[in-house]
């Protein structure tokens, strides 16, 4: 199996242990030379649907499964993952805290290479079998940030705004 730590980007996550983001971005070569090319995942999605689920791991340790994998799709820019950390495992609480408070703000992929090819110094993986998905401290790709973390509040929050303005639309 390999792993590969490409610039992931969170999007979102909920006090409810749900996250969302990019598990890996097309096009950009990693620390160790790979570059995941659009369509790569298609297999492993298809899988997915049938119920083949890669596991969301803790730093790609096979004894530490935190959470499950809800949702993946490719768009243009890589690959969309939804995920829910489970919170009543202290491991998951704990990560939930270290990316809430942008302790760690990283994901990497373990998988098997279906097919690809070689490019100059990089491996261009046209498919992939993707194995798992790791919250990880030290992602190989620098720029793979938390872009966004939301709680509970903040969903109220928006809630209320949206409410308010539907209101003062109503009363004129």
């Amino acid at each position: 199996m390999k792993f590969l730590t490409p610039c992931l980007h969170l999007k979102s996550m909920c006090d409810n242990g749900a996250i969302s983001g990019y598990a890996s971005v097309f096009n950009v070569a990693d620390g160790y030379g790979d570059v995941v090319l659009k369509g790569a995942f298609a297999n492993s999605i298809s899988d997915f649907k049938a119920g083949k689920r890669p596991k969301l791991l803790w730093q790609h340790d096979v004894n530490s499964p935190v959470g499950l994998i809800e949702d993946i799709r490719e768009d243009s820019y890589g690959l969309f993952i939804k995920c829910h950390l489970l919170l009543e495992i202290p491991k998951a609480k704990e990560i939930y805290y270290l990316l809430k408070n942008k302790a760690i703000d990283g994901f990497s992929i373990g998988y098997r290479v279906r097919d690809s090819y070689f490019s100059k110094n990089n491996q261009c993986l046209t498919d992939i079998d993707l194995l798992e998905i790791s919250i990880v401290t030290f992602p190989a790709c620098p720029s793979a940030v938390v872009r966004d973390v939301k709680s509970q509040l903040d969903i109220l929050q928006k809630i209320k705004e949206i409410s308010n303005k539907i209101r003062r639309k109503i009363n004129g």
